[in-house]
């Protein structure tokens, strides 16, 4: 596949082009704040899920692809460099591309379409989930988690499950939610969140380090400053000898011993159904925001090679309720209905 990386010094010339009857391709900037597996799922996912509905790349679209290597001056200057272009659509993947984008793009003609964001009404990326008419230019897909839920995962390991060690980065406006979701949700399982702070995905180790003999088990949200740099949890996880939850299904294979969350890869594919809704000439502003826990529950996968090596065996419920587990290195296909 042939992808135009956007960069803030590098300019491209495109053509006006109006959906409704101008010559493609439509041009589509598709921007995240940093490359890992899930983001590159999302993306992937947007691209397969337009080229199944017809659009050709090349030919009925074009896209121009960015990351901002999880720098948010520069997340803003690929905003801006999108809007100088005048691209036809922008889709911002996370939380804090999106901040970005709305903050250059927001009120303008130029439709922003959000995916992979945890609270997008609470940090003013829209303004309203019931009347998109509020939102402007805005609209998009949001992957929340129940971080209840994943704490209740953990703590349904063993009697051993106490006390939780959470990284995150405090700078990293997503991850600050589901840290305070965290700790409020913690005393109703019966368990503790321990923290540790990461700034940088190069902070990431020292964090997980931190942790070592402090905490029972090992708990990341979809932060993306962390899931960057996930070998430094899995380490420390196996050196502690605990096991190690990630709220990415994506990063299954990576080694944490439970995965939970959304597929990204079909959280893309949702959000190419908004972008085709806007290329067919519905405005955002008649296009609600969608919840992935809307269309489909969040997966549970176990992975048995990961929870060998810190010497768990998975409880029958857990293995009752996964939807699928990694083995031998092979990821097994979901359970039967």
């Amino acid at each position: 596949m042939k992808r135009t990386t956007i960069g803030l010094m590098i300019g491209l010339i495109i053509g006006a082009i109006a959906f409704g009857g101008v010559s493609a391709p439509i041009k589509i900037g598709i921007t995240k704040i940093v490359e890992h597996p899930a983001l590159d799922a999302v993306e992937q996912g947007i691209i397969d899920g337009l080229e199944e509905a017809g659009y050709r790349e090349g030919i009925d679209v074009d896209y121009l692809l960015a990351s901002a290597q999880g720098d948010m001056s520069i997340a803003v200057g690929i905003a801006q460099d999108f809007l100088a272009q005048r691209v036809d659509i922008v889709v911002a993947i996370t939380t804090p591309m999106a901040l970005a984008t709305v903050q250059v793009l927001g009120g303008t003609d130029i439709p922003v379409v959000y995916s992979a964001v945890t609270a997008p009404l609470a940090y003013g990326i829209i303004v309203s989930e019931d009347d998109p008419k509020q939102n402007g230019n805005v609209t998009g897909v949001s992957d929340l988690i129940d971080v209840e839920n994943d704490l209740q995962l953990l703590r349904d390991l063993g009697d051993g499950i106490r006390k939780i060690g959470l990284i995150y980065n405090a700078g990293e406006a997503n991850a600050e939610v589901l840290k305070e979701a965290a700790l409020a949700a913690a005393p109703s399982v019966g368990v503790e969140v321990v923290t540790a702070v990461a700034s940088s995905p190069g902070e990431v180790q020292m964090a997980a380090q931190s942790l070592i003999g402090r905490v029972d088990a090992y708990f990341v949200t979809t932060d993306n400053t962390v899931v960057s740099a996930i070998d430094s949890v899995v380490a420390a996880a196996e050196e502690a000898g605990v096991p190690f939850l990630v709220a990415d299904p994506t990063s299954l294979p990576l080694g944490p011993v439970i995965a939970a969350g959304f597929d990204y890869y079909t959280h893309g594919r949702v959000t190419s159904t908004v972008i085709e809704r806007i290329i067919k000439g519905e405005s955002p502003e008649d296009i609600a925001p969608i919840t992935h826990s809307q269309i489909e529950p969040e997966e549970v996968w176990l992975n048995l090679d990961a929870a060998a090596k810190v010497g768990l065996v998975f409880p029958q419920k857990l293995i009752d309720l996964a939807d699928g587990i990694y083995y031998g290195g092979v990821i097994w296909e979901k359970k039967a209905d």
